[in-house]
Order: C-alpha cells, then sequence, then structure tokens
C-alpha cells in the first residue's frame, strides 16, 4: 500500500500535499478518499489548510459513515432507484459530497485509483449539481502500481489531472505526472508526461512548472465528436467524395462518408475548433432523431450517442429538456425556438352567406333596431291622426281603427319604403306622418347604397373564413397536426392546460414519408421551426406546392432556448460558453441565420411562410362572376317563394274553414 511505513514516510508524503493543496485546490472543496489500510492516517495530521473544505471519505467504515452526515442521502436514493439505478456506498458517498458539499476537486491513492474513476463518472452522473471546474489528483507509488491503471478512457477525456508519483528507491523525491489530452485519438492523448519534480526533503520543485497547465489554447488536432443529424439550417450536411470532413458512421474508407458540415450550431462548434486548434468529427451512426439520454448511460439516438460516451457534443436544435439535463450538461443557449404549425388556408365563405356578409353582424343589428323603431313611431302617428287632424273629412276613414290595423299599415309601409317600393293608393293629409315617412325613405336610401356597395366588392373579390391559425383556434377547431418525433411537444407535456392537454390528444407521429403523403392529400397541421430573427427551419415534406394550401400560425404554440449537449465533466463546455457568448455579443447570430437560410433552403417558401403570417389568405384578386356568387341570392328568393306559398295555402285554408262555418250556422238556423 501507499502508506506502508517501510515504504513511503508519511512526512514526504504530507509535504507534497501541503504544497499542492495551499496553492491549487484552495479555491474549491476538496474530496479526499482515503484508503481501508490506516497507514496514511498520519499523512492527513500532517497537511495544514488555512482555507478551503475537505471531505474525507474513510473507505473502511463508508457505510456506517451514512448515519453521521448531516445530509440524508435517502431521498437521492429514492429518486435515483426510479430510474433503477442501485449504487455502491463509494458513488454513493461520492454523489452525496457532490450535491451537497459541492466537491470539486479529488484525491485519491494507490489501488483505489481504478475504483474511484468508475465511481466518480457514475457519480457525477447521478448529481444534479455540477462542475465546470474538476480537478483529480492521484498518488501512487510506481513500484506498487500497474500501468495499465491509467489506460482507461478517463484519462483520455479529462484535462485537469495531476500524478503525484513515488518510488522505493527515492521515497522523498516526486515526479509530477498529467495526461497528454491534446492531440488527434490516434496519438494516444491519454499517454503520461512529467510536469515537474518535488522534492520533499528540501521543499523545492525543479522547474517550478504550474501543474494544472492550460491544455486548451491549443488543443493540436483533438477531435471533438458531435452527435448530429440533417436538419437545416442548425446542421447542414452535404456528402461527396472529398469533403472536408469524415462522417465517423460509415467505414474509414468508404468515400460516401466524406461531408461537409455547416449550419448555424456547427459554424459556432467549427470557430469555437478554429480558436482552438481541434478538429470538429461528426458521427450520424445512431443519430436519426434527437432521442433520449438516461442516468443509467443508456439512451438512444443522438442524446443517447453522448450519454453512451459515443459522442462529446450533440446538436441539431436540441431545447431545454429536462430529464435530459439531468443526465447530460448544456451550454448556454444559442438561441430562441419557436415550435408553431402550418395549417390549412381559411375556406372561401359559403356563397348563400352573400346576401349578409355586406354589414357586420353590429351593423345588421342597428338596421333592424332603426326598423323596429320606425314601424313603432308610425303606429302611433297612423293611430293619432284623427287627433292631430280631427275636422278633415279624409281622416274619418281612420276613426275607430285598431292598433293592429295600425301596426299592419306601419310594417308593410316600413319594408317597403326599406326595399325602394312605393306606397300607392293612401293620401297623406298628416304632416308629421310625412315628415316621418321623408325621413324614412332618406335613411332607406343610404342603408341600401352602402348595402350595394359591400355587396358589389365581396361579388367581385372573394373573402374567406378563420383559420387555426393560432392556439386557441388551433384546440377549438380540433385540428390534427403532426410531426416526426415525440421530441416537437416533449417540452409541453407537463403542461396541465386544458388547451395544451386538448393540442397533445390531436398531436400524431408519422414518418418521413407518411408526412410527405398526408402534406399532399389530408388537411390537418404540420409541425414547423421559427428561429429566432424571423426565418423558418422547414421539412421537405412541406414544398412549395403544399404550402400554396396552407397557412402559419400567427403565434407560436411554445418555445425554447436551444443547447448544446455535452457529456457530464466535459471540460472544453466553459470555453465554448465563452465562445458562444462572444457569437451573440458580435451580432453574427443574426448574420449567419440569414444567409445560412438563403443559402440552402428555398427563398419562395420563406416568404409564402412569411407572407402567409400577417394575412389570412393571398387574395388572388378580382374574379368574374358565375352562378355560385348568386346562391344566396337565389336561396333568398326561394325562402320567400315558399313562405308566400305557405301563406297563401293558410289563407286558402282558413277561407274554406269560415265558409264552412257559416254553412253551418244557416243550416242550423
Amino acid at each position: 500500500m501507499l502508506g506502508a511505513t517501510n515504504l513511503l514516510p508519511s512526512i514526504y508524503w504530507a509535504r507534497i500535499l501541503n504544497v499542492i493543496m495551499q496553492n491549487y485546490l484552495l479555491t474549491t472543496t476538496t474530496c479526499i478518499i482515503w484508503p481501508e489500510s490506516n497507514d496514511l492516517s498520519s499523512v492527513w495530521e500532517n497537511i495544514h489548510l488555512s482555507a478551503g473544505a475537505v471531505i474525507n471519505i474513510h473507505q473502511r467504515d463508508l457505510e456506517a459513515s451514512f448515519l453521521n452526515d448531516v445530509a440524508d442521502f435517502e431521498a437521492k436514493r429514492k429518486e435515483l432507484s426510479k430510474d433503477f439505478i442501485i449504487m455502491n456506498a463509494l458513488v454513493a458517498k461520492l454523489t452525496l459530497s457532490i450535491e451537497k458539499s459541492h466537491c470539486e476537486s479529488f484525491l485519491a491513492f494507490q489501488t483505489d485509483i481504478p475504483f474511484f474513476i468508475e465511481s466518480i463518472i457514475n457519480a457525477s452522473r447521478y448529481s444534479i449539481w455540477r462542475s465546470l471546474h474538476n480537478k483529480f489528483v492521484f498518488a501512487y507509488n510506481k513500484d506498487e502500481l500497474n500501468e495499465d491503471y491509467f489506460q482507461h478512457t478517463f484519462f483520455e477525456v479529462q484535462s485537469n489531472i495531476l500524478l503525484i508519483e513515488s518510488s522505493n528507491s527515492k521515497p522523498e523525491v516526486f515526479d509530477l505526472k498529467t495526461n497528454k489530452f491534446v492531440g488527434p485519438h490516434s496519438d494516444n492523448p491519454k499517454q503520461l508526461y512529467i510536469l515537474d519534480r518535488f522534492n520533499a526533503s528540501s521543499n523545492t520543485f525543479l522547474h517550478g512548472n504550474n501543474l494544472f497547465p492550460d491544455k486548451f489554447a491549443d488543443l493540436q488536432g483533438r477531435e471533438v465528436i458531435m452527435a448530429a443529424f440533417d436538419y437545416k439550417p442548425d446542421i447542414i450536411l452535404k456528402y461527396y467524395p472529398g469533403a472536408p470532413s469524415r462522417d465517423r458512421a460509415f467505414a474509414p474508407d468508404d468515400v460516401d462518408g466524406d461531408v461537409e458540415i455547416d449550419g448555424t450550431e456547427a459554424r459556432i462548434l467549427q470557430t469555437f475548433c478554429e480558436l482552438h486548434n481541434c478538429s470538429v468529427c461528426i458521427d450520424t451512426s445512431d443519430a436519426d432523431d434527437w432521442g433520449v439520454a438516461f442516468r443509467n448511460m443508456t439512451g438512444d439516438a443522438a442524446l443517447g450517442m453522448i450519454a453512451t460516451g459515443k459522442a462529446e457534443v450533440g446538436m441539431s436544435a436540441m431545447y431545454t429538456w429536462y430529464i435530459d439535463y439531468v443526465s447530460l450538461d448544456m451550454s448556454m443557449y444559442m438561441g430562441r425556438s419557436g415550435i408553431t404549425c402550418v395549417v390549412p388556408a381559411p375556406k372561401r365563405l359559403a356563397s348563400w352567406l352573400l346576401p349578409i356578409e355586406p354589414f357586420q353582424p353590429v351593423l345588421w343589428a342597428f338596421v333592424i333596431a332603426c326598423l323596429c323603431l320606425k314601424i313603432l313611431a308610425l303606429t302611433f302617428l297612423d293611430h293619432y291622426n284623427p287627433i292631430v287632424l280631427p275636422f278633415s273629412t279624409k281622416l274619418h276613414k281612420n276613426i275607430g281603427k285598431s292598433w293592429w290595423g295600425n301596426f299592419e299599415y306601419a310594417f308593410s309601409t316600413t319594408l317597403q319604403l326599406f326595399v325602394s317600393q312605393s306606397n300607392k293608393g293612401i293620401m297623406m293629409s298628416c304632416i308629421p306622418l310625412r315628415i316621418m315617412l321623408f325621413a324614412c325613405f332618406l335613411n332607406d336610401i343610404v342603408i341600401t347604397s352602402i348595402y350595394a356597395g359591400g355587396l358589389s366588392s365581396i361579388l367581385t373579390v372573394p373573402s374567406f373564413g378563420p383559420a387555426a391559425d393560432s392556439v386557441e383556434r388551433l384546440y377549438a377547431f380540433q385540428l390534427k397536426w403532426a410531426g416526426d418525433s415525440e421530441a416537437w411537444v416533449s417540452s409541453i407535456h407537463y403542461d396541465e392546460s386544458e388547451i395544451i392537454q386538448g393540442l397533445l390528444r390531436n398531436y400524431k407521429i408519422y414518418s418521413t414519408e407518411e408526412l410527405a403523403e398526408l402534406a399532399k392529400t389530408t388537411e390537418m397541421g404540420f409541425t414547423i421551426e421559427r428561429l429566432p430573427f424571423g426565418q423558418f427551419a422547414v421539412q421537405e415534406h412541406l414544398n412549395s406546392r403544399v404550402l400554396d394550401k396552407m397557412k402559419i400560425m400567427i403565434e407560436d404554440i411554445y418555445f425554447q432556448y436551444t443547447v448544446a449537449y455535452t457529456s457530464r465533466n466535459w471540460p472544453l463546455l466553459e470555453r465554448f460558453n465563452i465562445m458562444v457568448s462572444m457569437w451573440h455579443s458580435s451580432g453574427l447570430d443574426k448574420f449567419w441565420e440569414w444567409r445560412i437560410v438563403a443559402d440552402n433552403l428555398d427563398g419562395n417558401v420563406q416568404k409564402k411562410l412569411k407572407s402567409s403570417q400577417h394575412e389570412k389568405f393571398e387574395d388572388s384578386g378580382p374574379v368574374k362572376l358565375g352562378i355560385s356568387n348568386f346562391v344566396g341570392m337565389l336561396l333568398l328568393l326561394a325562402l320567400g317563394l315558399i313562405c308566400a306559398m305557405l301563406v297563401f295555402l293558410a289563407e286558402l285554408l282558413l277561407d274554406y274553414m269560415k265558409r264552412n262555418n257559416v254553412k253551418n250556422v244557416y243550416k242550423n238556423a
């Protein structure tokens, strides 16, 4: 063991650990994993920290130590058990330390190093808290340790690793090593090299180098593996022989794997690699969809590739999905993405509605109110004519006339004036009645002129009904809408509002081929993404011909922020976030979106979507009148004829009944 008395004097180890912790680990919480042997107890007694926090994890009594912890791990254990995760004591202790004490630096000894590496990989995934500044210190005696311990992929993917190496021959001399990390994978970035040498007897370094050097300034061509799929304009993949990049899904000698990578998100990663001298490699082997990542390091599609370690970064308009966030890391936001739909264009109004279409319902109510007021006024004026002109010989005809008779006169006169018909055979000797009729006539001329003008415009310029172009109308119309993945609606699954739940019930998932067929034959909505600066990410089934009969919704169903997902503890994440922040600040986000859309998407499709957003439907202009334009008038005429016929038959029936009653009276007499 590391702390065997006859091998390594504890005072030497205390000195080197003191120096490292005082100079490099004081700004973070450090977790020290002590081995089961008690030989290292004297080392800790000789370590003096003026600041900083240390979490001591003693493996000899690890299970019993949970009872003495201030934080209760049972709630976390139950949470993880729902994902069918069973962990050993060290993983549980590290998870608790990371989540509650925010451990960012870790120190492990000798043969515990492989066990710790496997445990920290799991613990960093299970803890909801995560760090961008992890440091790992491994202390060991090279005479007692197998070199295979340092062949783990952990030494290839992590940058801040420090190894303290001692030997039996010179226990006071420590070689301080780190992993290469930089360079292509073919150059073995996990190999170790010496940073410096420390002499514990004199407390001096040979070179005085930084023990945690910046390896990100020049990554020397290190590959950054991206899991993505073709999703314009975020990720654009163009395959042709001689393309500048390679798709790792193809065999190394397969020219079909040569690919050119472009897109707004791809350019961010490419620019990042230009700054840090790395190269972007794409892997589409399993990335046929966004997919999902689980805490047990499994998953499917693009996000599953990150969870299983097959890729480091995932892009293609990925949203801030919580279920994936708990398993992976995510970058700062790269853009606002609105999820909306293209829906069937509004229908042309039915012809039988044309007679009532020139006026709005409020105006029709006003016209009816005016007619009722005219009828009421004429009824009273006609009834009180004898009082106004008592000495007129012609007015004696109205004496004794009933209210019903006055109403019949007022009703028929009002309707005749309204349809511009004269009232022949009636002499008006009453001046107030004449003035009233003249005013009614002028009012009716104005109303009928306005109606005629409105009807003329409607007959020549088509009008359209409402479309399901808002969230409320999409729900009210109960319109079916579709996409090619569950990811389109995964962000709103937990919204309990009635409208959103109703929309989810109408959402269907189809394959790309099925969507292309449905877009041609079926009236339904299709998902589409509204980009941050007004452009649209349009899928192939929504071509120009399909969009001729569609329109885009005027609002988003919901919106989310797009991010890049990365593996937990990805060391380049902090630098990548800085790059994204610079990208936003420079205004390149807007310029790239417009430029890439113009170069790679159909400009006519973009124009049609934008124009349909602000209008119900693009009018076709004046059209020739046909029989369909007069269906409403003919229906109104037919209704009038039917009513007149029914009234006529009713009058005949009443006359027949009166005649029979008279005959019966004479017979009985």
